[in-house]
Protein backbone atom coordinates (compact mmCIF):
# COMPACT_ATOMS: atom_id res chain seq x y z
CA UNK A 1 0.00 0.00 0.00
CA UNK A 2 1.28 3.48 -0.59
CA UNK A 3 3.33 4.95 2.28
CA UNK A 4 1.96 8.36 1.88
CA UNK A 5 -1.76 8.30 1.84
CA UNK A 6 -2.80 11.83 2.64
CA UNK A 7 -5.58 14.63 3.42
CA UNK A 8 -4.58 18.68 3.69
CA UNK A 9 -6.99 20.81 5.55
CA UNK A 10 -5.76 24.58 5.22
CA UNK A 11 -7.31 25.85 8.46
CA UNK A 12 -5.73 29.44 7.96
CA UNK A 13 -7.85 30.96 5.49
CA UNK A 14 -10.83 29.47 7.75
CA UNK A 15 -10.30 28.38 11.07
CA UNK A 16 -11.34 24.94 12.32
CA UNK A 17 -11.24 23.66 15.48
CA UNK A 18 -9.70 20.65 17.71
CA UNK A 19 -13.30 18.87 17.36
CA UNK A 20 -13.48 18.80 13.60
CA UNK A 21 -9.85 17.91 12.71
CA UNK A 22 -10.13 14.94 14.84
CA UNK A 23 -14.26 14.11 12.91
CA UNK A 24 -12.24 14.13 9.90
CA UNK A 25 -9.50 11.91 11.30
CA UNK A 26 -11.67 9.43 12.56
CA UNK A 27 -13.40 9.75 8.96
CA UNK A 28 -10.15 9.52 6.51
CA UNK A 29 -9.29 6.25 8.67
CA UNK A 30 -12.25 4.54 7.22
CA UNK A 31 -10.85 4.75 3.66
CA UNK A 32 -7.26 3.87 5.37
CA UNK A 33 -5.62 7.24 5.03
CA UNK A 34 -2.81 7.65 7.11
CA UNK A 35 -1.55 11.29 6.79
CA UNK A 36 -3.89 14.56 7.88
CA UNK A 37 -1.65 17.47 6.63
CA UNK A 38 -2.27 20.78 8.85
CA UNK A 39 -2.01 24.00 6.93
CA UNK A 40 -1.81 26.24 9.84
CA UNK A 41 0.34 29.39 8.61
CA UNK A 42 -1.12 31.84 5.75
CA UNK A 43 -1.35 35.10 4.83
CA UNK A 44 -5.09 35.20 6.49
CA UNK A 45 -4.08 33.58 9.62
CA UNK A 46 -1.69 32.28 12.10
CA UNK A 47 -3.31 28.87 13.96
CA UNK A 48 -0.88 27.36 16.23
CA UNK A 49 -0.58 28.73 20.11
CA UNK A 50 2.92 29.44 20.90
CA UNK A 51 4.41 29.74 24.17
CA UNK A 52 7.83 30.85 22.65
CA UNK A 53 6.50 34.11 20.43
CA UNK A 54 2.86 34.41 21.81
CA UNK A 55 2.29 37.00 19.14
CA UNK A 56 2.28 34.56 16.48
CA UNK A 57 -1.36 33.83 17.93
CA UNK A 58 -2.15 36.56 19.65
CA UNK A 59 -1.70 39.00 16.44
CA UNK A 60 -1.75 36.67 13.87
CA UNK A 61 -4.76 34.39 14.44
CA UNK A 62 -6.86 37.84 13.97
CA UNK A 63 -8.19 39.03 10.91
CA UNK A 64 -10.58 42.46 10.74
CA UNK A 65 -12.69 41.15 7.94
CA UNK A 66 -12.41 38.71 5.26
CA UNK A 67 -13.17 38.56 1.32
CA UNK A 68 -16.63 37.38 0.68
CA UNK A 69 -16.94 36.81 -3.18
CA UNK A 70 -14.02 35.44 -6.03
CA UNK A 71 -10.34 36.20 -6.07
CA UNK A 72 -10.89 37.09 -9.64
CA UNK A 73 -13.29 40.04 -8.53
CA UNK A 74 -12.53 43.18 -6.91
CA UNK A 75 -12.68 42.31 -3.66
CA UNK A 76 -15.47 43.16 -1.39
CA UNK A 77 -14.80 42.58 2.63
CA UNK A 78 -17.73 40.74 5.29
CA UNK A 79 -16.81 43.31 8.01
CA UNK A 80 -16.64 40.67 10.17
CA UNK A 81 -13.57 39.53 12.10
CA UNK A 82 -12.09 36.06 12.12
CA UNK A 83 -9.87 34.70 14.50
CA UNK A 84 -9.22 31.42 16.38
CA UNK A 85 -6.09 28.94 16.92
CA UNK A 86 -5.71 25.33 18.09
CA UNK A 87 -3.91 25.63 21.64
CA UNK A 88 -0.90 23.28 22.70
CA UNK A 89 -3.41 21.22 24.26
CA UNK A 90 -5.61 20.87 21.37
CA UNK A 91 -2.55 19.62 19.24
CA UNK A 92 -2.07 17.03 22.18
CA UNK A 93 -5.38 15.66 21.58
CA UNK A 94 -5.48 15.63 18.03
CA UNK A 95 -2.05 13.92 17.50
CA UNK A 96 -3.05 11.28 20.29
CA UNK A 97 -6.61 10.94 18.27
CA UNK A 98 -4.20 10.49 14.92
CA UNK A 99 -1.90 8.14 16.84
CA UNK A 100 -4.80 5.91 18.13
CA UNK A 101 -5.95 5.59 14.14
CA UNK A 102 -2.68 4.61 13.08
CA UNK A 103 -2.18 7.91 11.55
CA UNK A 104 0.07 10.97 11.60
CA UNK A 105 -0.47 14.79 11.32
CA UNK A 106 2.03 16.92 9.75
CA UNK A 107 2.38 20.83 10.44
CA UNK A 108 3.09 23.05 7.65
CA UNK A 109 4.55 26.44 8.59
CA UNK A 110 5.11 27.96 5.05
CA UNK A 111 7.98 30.53 4.29
CA UNK A 112 9.21 32.60 3.43
CA UNK A 113 6.01 33.90 1.38
CA UNK A 114 2.59 33.32 2.41
CA UNK A 115 3.85 35.00 6.11
CA UNK A 116 1.35 37.89 6.45
CA UNK A 117 0.28 36.88 9.61
CA UNK A 118 3.77 35.90 10.66
CA UNK A 119 4.84 39.40 10.12
CA UNK A 120 1.93 41.01 11.39
CA UNK A 121 3.10 40.01 15.19
CA UNK A 122 6.43 40.27 14.23
CA UNK A 123 7.27 42.50 11.79
CA UNK A 124 11.25 42.86 12.03
CA UNK A 125 11.78 39.54 9.88
CA UNK A 126 10.04 40.93 6.65
CA UNK A 127 10.83 43.24 3.93
CA UNK A 128 11.98 47.00 5.62
CA UNK A 129 10.63 45.41 8.64
CA UNK A 130 7.23 47.12 7.28
CA UNK A 131 4.19 47.18 9.30
CA UNK A 132 1.74 44.39 8.01
CA UNK A 133 -1.86 43.23 8.98
CA UNK A 134 -3.34 40.04 8.63
CA UNK A 135 -4.75 40.13 5.49
CA UNK A 136 -8.56 39.37 4.48
CA UNK A 137 -7.41 39.01 0.90
CA UNK A 138 -7.06 35.87 -0.84
CA UNK A 139 -4.69 35.67 -3.51
CA UNK A 140 -0.59 35.46 -3.26
CA UNK A 141 0.65 38.69 -1.22
CA UNK A 142 4.24 40.35 -1.83
CA UNK A 143 5.06 39.48 1.85
CA UNK A 144 8.37 38.12 2.38
CA UNK A 145 10.84 37.15 5.37
CA UNK A 146 14.32 38.46 4.92
CA UNK A 147 17.45 35.79 4.58
CA UNK A 148 19.21 37.57 7.94
CA UNK A 149 20.87 35.05 10.70
CA UNK A 150 18.31 36.73 13.13
CA UNK A 151 15.50 35.63 11.01
CA UNK A 152 16.77 32.24 10.89
CA UNK A 153 17.52 32.35 14.33
CA UNK A 154 13.36 33.17 15.34
CA UNK A 155 12.34 30.49 12.70
CA UNK A 156 15.20 27.79 14.15
CA UNK A 157 12.76 28.05 17.51
CA UNK A 158 9.63 28.35 16.16
CA UNK A 159 10.50 24.78 14.85
CA UNK A 160 11.88 23.48 17.90
CA UNK A 161 8.33 24.49 19.13
CA UNK A 162 6.60 22.31 16.43
CA UNK A 163 8.38 19.84 16.62
CA UNK A 164 7.95 19.20 20.06
CA UNK A 165 4.41 19.36 19.32
CA UNK A 166 4.50 16.97 16.44
CA UNK A 167 5.96 13.59 16.66
CA UNK A 168 5.72 13.27 12.89
CA UNK A 169 8.76 12.38 11.03
CA UNK A 170 8.38 15.12 8.41
CA UNK A 171 7.90 18.89 9.16
CA UNK A 172 6.57 20.86 5.88
CA UNK A 173 7.38 24.61 4.70
CA UNK A 174 5.74 25.56 2.01
CA UNK A 175 8.43 27.32 -0.22
CA UNK A 176 5.62 28.04 -2.75
CA UNK A 177 4.41 31.14 -4.47
CA UNK A 178 7.07 33.36 -3.15
CA UNK A 179 7.23 36.34 -5.08
CA UNK A 180 11.25 36.20 -4.48
CA UNK A 181 11.83 39.69 -6.41
CA UNK A 182 10.04 41.80 -3.90
CA UNK A 183 13.85 41.08 -2.48
CA UNK A 184 15.13 43.68 -3.94
CA UNK A 185 12.87 46.40 -3.03
CA UNK A 186 14.83 46.04 0.71
CA UNK A 187 18.20 48.22 0.49
CA UNK A 188 19.49 46.30 3.23
CA UNK A 189 18.52 42.78 1.72
CA UNK A 190 20.23 44.41 -1.86
CA UNK A 191 22.95 45.13 0.37
CA UNK A 192 23.46 41.74 1.77
CA UNK A 193 23.40 40.32 -1.81
CA UNK A 194 26.11 42.01 -2.97
CA UNK A 195 28.57 40.96 0.33
CA UNK A 196 27.44 37.37 -0.88
CA UNK A 197 28.01 37.38 -4.61
CA UNK A 198 24.15 36.57 -4.81
CA UNK A 199 23.33 37.33 -8.46
CA UNK A 200 19.86 36.68 -8.79
CA UNK A 201 17.11 36.85 -6.31
CA UNK A 202 16.70 32.83 -7.11
CA UNK A 203 20.54 32.49 -5.63
CA UNK A 204 19.13 34.13 -2.39
CA UNK A 205 15.98 31.61 -2.53
CA UNK A 206 18.15 28.94 -2.78
CA UNK A 207 20.15 30.00 0.07
CA UNK A 208 17.35 30.63 2.57
CA UNK A 209 15.67 26.88 1.40
CA UNK A 210 18.84 25.55 2.12
CA UNK A 211 19.21 27.36 5.71
CA UNK A 212 16.16 26.04 6.61
CA UNK A 213 16.74 22.84 5.88
CA UNK A 214 19.70 22.54 8.35
CA UNK A 215 17.13 23.68 10.92
CA UNK A 216 14.87 20.92 10.65
CA UNK A 217 17.36 18.43 9.86
CA UNK A 218 19.05 19.35 13.09
CA UNK A 219 15.54 18.95 14.40
CA UNK A 220 15.61 15.31 13.29
CA UNK A 221 12.74 15.77 10.77
CA UNK A 222 12.89 15.36 7.34
CA UNK A 223 11.19 18.68 5.30
CA UNK A 224 8.56 18.99 3.13
CA UNK A 225 7.98 21.77 0.27
CA UNK A 226 5.29 22.98 -2.41
CA UNK A 227 6.66 22.12 -5.87
CA UNK A 228 7.76 25.85 -6.36
CA UNK A 229 10.85 25.47 -4.13
CA UNK A 230 12.32 22.28 -5.79
CA UNK A 231 11.13 23.69 -9.40
CA UNK A 232 13.34 27.10 -9.25
CA UNK A 233 16.24 25.19 -9.23
CA UNK A 234 16.27 21.27 -9.71
CA UNK A 235 19.60 21.32 -9.72
CA UNK A 236 20.98 23.22 -6.53
CA UNK A 237 17.16 22.60 -4.68
CA UNK A 238 17.57 21.18 -1.24
CA UNK A 239 16.70 17.19 -0.14
CA UNK A 240 13.36 18.13 0.39
CA UNK A 241 10.43 15.50 -0.17
CA UNK A 242 8.74 17.50 -2.83
CA UNK A 243 4.98 17.76 -3.12
CA UNK A 244 3.66 18.71 -6.39
CA UNK A 245 0.83 20.34 -7.03
CA UNK A 246 1.10 21.69 -10.87
CA UNK A 247 1.04 18.31 -12.58
CA UNK A 248 2.87 15.37 -13.51
CA UNK A 249 5.70 16.75 -15.37
CA UNK A 250 7.44 18.22 -12.35
CA UNK A 251 7.08 15.46 -9.99
CA UNK A 252 8.53 13.46 -12.68
CA UNK A 253 11.56 15.87 -12.83
CA UNK A 254 11.95 15.58 -9.01
CA UNK A 255 11.54 12.12 -9.22
CA UNK A 256 14.52 11.64 -12.15
CA UNK A 257 16.69 13.88 -9.25
CA UNK A 258 16.12 10.94 -6.74
CA UNK A 259 13.67 13.30 -4.35
CA UNK A 260 10.34 11.96 -2.54
CA UNK A 261 7.52 12.92 -4.19
CA UNK A 262 3.82 13.49 -3.00
CA UNK A 263 1.56 13.78 -5.72
CA UNK A 264 -1.16 16.36 -5.35
CA UNK A 265 -2.20 18.41 -8.39
CA UNK A 266 -4.53 20.49 -9.07
CA UNK A 267 -6.95 18.54 -10.92
CA UNK A 268 -8.02 16.12 -9.50
CA UNK A 269 -6.51 16.49 -5.83
CA UNK A 270 -7.49 19.86 -5.07
CA UNK A 271 -11.04 19.17 -3.68
CA UNK A 272 -11.84 23.09 -3.13
CA UNK A 273 -12.64 23.00 -6.94
CA UNK A 274 -16.46 22.21 -7.56
CA UNK A 275 -17.78 19.18 -8.26
CA UNK A 276 -19.86 20.54 -10.83
CA UNK A 277 -20.25 24.40 -12.22
CA UNK A 278 -23.56 25.10 -11.42
CA UNK A 279 -25.25 27.97 -9.16
CA UNK A 280 -26.91 25.27 -6.66
CA UNK A 281 -23.05 24.60 -5.84
CA UNK A 282 -21.51 27.05 -3.19
CA UNK A 283 -18.52 29.48 -4.91
CA UNK A 284 -15.37 27.69 -5.19
CA UNK A 285 -12.31 29.00 -6.68
CA UNK A 286 -13.01 26.83 -10.03
CA UNK A 287 -14.07 24.21 -11.00
CA UNK A 288 -15.23 21.38 -12.04
CA UNK A 289 -13.25 18.19 -10.03
CA UNK A 290 -15.97 15.56 -10.55
CA UNK A 291 -15.91 12.19 -8.68
CA UNK A 292 -15.22 10.63 -12.54
CA UNK A 293 -12.36 12.97 -12.47
CA UNK A 294 -10.68 11.54 -9.41
CA UNK A 295 -11.28 7.82 -10.44
CA UNK A 296 -9.43 8.08 -13.73
CA UNK A 297 -6.12 9.69 -11.41
CA UNK A 298 -3.72 7.53 -12.46
CA UNK A 299 -0.35 7.79 -9.92
CA UNK A 300 3.36 8.47 -11.33
CA UNK A 301 5.33 4.95 -10.78
CA UNK A 302 7.66 5.20 -7.81
CA UNK A 303 5.69 8.52 -6.52
CA UNK A 304 5.81 8.22 -2.05
CA UNK A 305 1.88 9.24 -1.89
CA UNK A 306 -0.90 10.97 -2.89
CA UNK A 307 -3.14 13.87 -1.23
CA UNK A 308 -5.89 15.69 -1.45
CA UNK A 309 -6.17 19.14 -0.49
CA UNK A 310 -8.99 21.21 1.10
CA UNK A 311 -7.98 24.81 0.64
CA UNK A 312 -10.47 27.54 3.06
CA UNK A 313 -10.85 30.60 1.27
CA UNK A 314 -14.31 29.64 -0.11
CA UNK A 315 -14.76 27.35 2.82
CA UNK A 316 -16.19 28.56 6.44
CA UNK A 317 -17.93 26.11 7.64
CA UNK A 318 -17.51 22.07 8.60
CA UNK A 319 -20.57 21.24 6.49
CA UNK A 320 -19.28 23.21 3.49
CA UNK A 321 -15.82 21.29 3.93
CA UNK A 322 -17.06 17.84 4.56
CA UNK A 323 -19.67 18.49 1.06
CA UNK A 324 -16.29 19.24 -0.60
CA UNK A 325 -14.27 16.22 1.13
CA UNK A 326 -16.98 13.37 0.54
CA UNK A 327 -17.24 10.93 -1.81
CA UNK A 328 -14.44 12.69 -3.72
CA UNK A 329 -12.02 11.54 -0.82
CA UNK A 330 -13.50 8.29 -1.08
CA UNK A 331 -13.17 8.03 -5.01
CA UNK A 332 -8.99 8.83 -4.72
CA UNK A 333 -8.51 6.71 -1.74
CA UNK A 334 -10.07 3.35 -3.84
CA UNK A 335 -8.46 4.66 -7.24
CA UNK A 336 -4.93 4.83 -5.43
CA UNK A 337 -5.00 1.94 -2.47
CA UNK A 338 -8.70 0.68 -2.37
CA UNK A 339 -9.62 -2.82 -3.11
CA UNK A 340 -12.56 -4.08 -4.23
CA UNK A 341 -14.51 -4.55 -7.63
CA UNK A 342 -16.31 -0.70 -8.60
CA UNK A 343 -15.88 2.51 -6.43
CA UNK A 344 -19.77 2.08 -5.87
CA UNK A 345 -19.86 -1.15 -3.67
CA UNK A 346 -16.30 0.19 -1.75
CA UNK A 347 -18.34 3.71 -0.82
CA UNK A 348 -21.29 1.68 0.16
CA UNK A 349 -19.45 -0.93 2.04
CA UNK A 350 -17.96 2.27 4.41
CA UNK A 351 -20.52 4.60 4.27
CA UNK A 352 -22.42 3.78 7.15
CA UNK A 353 -19.34 4.82 9.38
CA UNK A 354 -19.46 7.79 7.49
CA UNK A 355 -23.14 8.58 8.57
CA UNK A 356 -22.14 7.19 12.47
CA UNK A 357 -19.66 10.06 12.79
CA UNK A 358 -22.35 12.44 11.22
CA UNK A 359 -20.37 13.37 8.44
CA UNK A 360 -21.77 15.40 5.33
CA UNK A 361 -21.73 13.44 1.97
CA UNK A 362 -22.49 14.80 -1.45
CA UNK A 363 -25.32 12.81 -3.08
CA UNK A 364 -24.69 11.44 -6.68
CA UNK A 365 -28.31 11.90 -7.14
CA UNK A 366 -29.55 15.63 -7.13
CA UNK A 367 -32.95 14.84 -5.58
CA UNK A 368 -31.20 14.15 -2.63
CA UNK A 369 -28.62 15.97 -2.17
CA UNK A 370 -28.24 18.70 0.68
CA UNK A 371 -28.47 22.03 -0.78
CA UNK A 372 -25.30 24.33 0.68
CA UNK A 373 -25.16 26.89 -1.94
CA UNK A 374 -25.95 29.26 0.55
CA UNK A 375 -22.67 28.55 2.29
CA UNK A 376 -20.44 29.97 -0.02
CA UNK A 377 -19.16 33.15 0.79
CA UNK A 378 -20.72 34.97 -2.47
CA UNK A 379 -23.17 34.91 -5.06
CA UNK A 380 -22.13 32.52 -8.15
CA UNK A 381 -19.18 33.38 -9.86
CA UNK A 382 -17.38 30.48 -12.42
CA UNK A 383 -13.99 31.10 -11.24
CA UNK A 384 -10.86 29.43 -12.92
CA UNK A 385 -11.69 26.75 -15.23
CA UNK A 386 -9.39 23.39 -14.53
CA UNK A 387 -8.45 22.64 -17.43
CA UNK A 388 -6.77 26.36 -18.29
CA UNK A 389 -5.68 26.20 -14.57
CA UNK A 390 -3.40 23.26 -15.19
CA UNK A 391 -2.01 24.77 -18.27
CA UNK A 392 -1.01 28.04 -16.74
CA UNK A 393 0.47 25.79 -13.66
CA UNK A 394 1.88 23.30 -15.50
CA UNK A 395 4.44 25.79 -17.67
CA UNK A 396 5.20 27.86 -14.64
CA UNK A 397 6.75 25.03 -13.06
CA UNK A 398 8.71 23.84 -16.01
CA UNK A 399 9.81 27.24 -16.85
CA UNK A 400 11.08 27.19 -12.74
CA UNK A 401 8.59 30.41 -12.16
CA UNK A 402 5.55 31.76 -9.99
CA UNK A 403 2.36 30.66 -11.36
CA UNK A 404 0.62 34.08 -10.71
CA UNK A 405 -2.81 33.66 -11.69
CA UNK A 406 -4.27 36.28 -9.29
Amino acid sequence: MMRWRGAMLDISRHYFDAAFIKKTLSSLAIFDYNTLHLHLTDDQGWRLESKVFPLLHEVGSIRKQSQNNHGLLEPTYDGKEHSGYLTQDDVREIVSHANSLGMQVIPEINIPGHTGALLAAYPQFGINKAAVEVSGRWGISDYLLRPFPETFEFLEKVFQEVATLFPSEYIHVGGDESLIDNWLKDPEVVAWMKNQDFLTTKDVFIYFMREVEKIIKGLGKKMVTWDDAFAFDPEQATQATVMSWRGDAIAQIALDHGREVIQGPVFPTYFDYSQEVSESEPLAIGGPVTLDDVLAFIPLPGVTGVQFQLWSEYIQSPVHAEYMMWPRAAALAYRCWGKGEDFESYFAERKAKLDELGVTIRDQNPLKRLNIAHLGIGEYYRGFDTDQMMQTLEKSAIAGEVAEFN
